[in-house]
């Protein structure tokens, strides 16, 4: 079940992109809980009690508006999709602290709300995946969302996470890109090095020669992975704007 917060205090439009969710969620077989709110107060009152994944949130709205909800969702969760609704970009400027994935601009075109749509489901259902690691402890089930990188040592995986912590599995059976297989196959994952894998929503500066990621890790990226990985990087920043 995936969990969509939709505030605009027009009330067409509010039960426009519901009722578009609702029907995409049909269509694709995807089960969706969508909650609307008519006033950016009352959305305020259930963020931290209700554990939204994707938020569809009109940019100017009276009393409070969604650069102030998105600052408030920013602080108790990094990694939830903003998606904002604009009668003009000029405003897009004022959530740049935010993180928004995708800003729309009003009237809102079908095209450009199904694309919006696919990522926003896409990325919740990555933040429910995870990568389970056979430990001396036993299997241990590890968030995609939180892992920052993965690094291949002394033929075993070392899992570090946003929180701080290692894992550290059993001896590898298989190669390090076989076990990483599942993993690869989601675009917040790259591979820099034959012994490094980072996840792209933690890197905070790209450099030629590594990555460093938000824990401050410097992530080495080997001379035949750099044209790779930067067409990576570059592909996967560019699905922010």
């Amino acid at each position: 079940m995936i969990r969509i917060a939709i505030c605009d205090d027009e009330v067409r439009t509010l039960r426009d992109i519901s009722d578009r969710f609702a029907r995409y969620g049909e269509k694709n077989g995807q089960k969706l809980s969508i909650d609307q709110y008519s006033q950016a107060k009352e959305l305020a009152a259930q963020i931290r009690t209700k554990d939204y994944q994707i938020f569809i949130l009109d940019m100017l709205m009276p009393h409070m508006g969604g650069i102030e909800i998105g600052q408030m969702i920013r602080k108790r969760d990094e990694q939830a999709v903003i998606i904002y609704l604009t009668s003009s970009m000029d405003f897009a400027y004022q959530a740049f602290g935010v993180f928004a994935q995708r800003y729309l601009l009003k009237p809102i075109k079908e095209k450009e709300l199904n694309e919006a749509m696919d990522f926003a489901v896409s990325q919740a259902l990555l933040m429910q995946k995870a990568l389970h690691i056979n430990t001396a402890k036993g299997i241990q089930q590890i968030l995609y969302q939180d892992i920052e990188y993965v690094e291949n040592a002394a033929r075993a995986l070392h899992v570090f996470t946003i929180d701080g912590k290692e894992t550290v599995s059993r001896l590898l059976r298989n190669s390090f890109e076989k076990d990483m297989e599942l993993l690869l196959e989601n675009e917040d994952f790259i591979q820099t090095h034959k012994s490094f894998i980072v996840n792209l929503s933690h890197v905070r500066l790209y450099g030629q020669n590594q990555m460093t990621m938000r824990s401050g890790a410097q992530i080495p990226i080997s001379k035949s992975r750099q044209a790779e990985v930067k067409r990576g990087y570059l592909s996967y920043i560019s699905c922010g704007y």
